[in-house]
């Protein structure tokens, strides 16, 4: 059994291009975002859909992955957004 899971805070923005933008913000609370952007990722928006129909809509165990090329998408992330592992 998994344990020592932090808590998160997503937060998903459509944007103006109609891409959406996940945002994960770190939680001390379970309630609160304590400020902290843990991870952002934004998808185009058929590919948001995409997700939700065959995994959301689907049954248990459905899967979709999709591949993303670096930088892709750049102007729809935070200014100043730097990924650090």
């Amino acid at each position: 059994m998994a344990i020592n899971i932090k808590g998160t805070i997503v937060q998903a923005t459509k944007l103006a291009d109609g891409n959406v933008r996940l945002d994960f913000w770190m939680t001390n609370d379970g309630l609160n975002s304590n400020g902290q952007l843990r991870f952002a990722m934004t998808l185009t928006s058929a590919d948001f859909t995409s997700f939700n129909t065959t995994v959301n809509g689907g049954s248990t165990g459905a899967t979709l992955s999709k591949a993303y090329a670096e930088d892709a998408n750049r102007n729809d992330y935070h200014r100043g957004f730097i990924v650090s592992v």
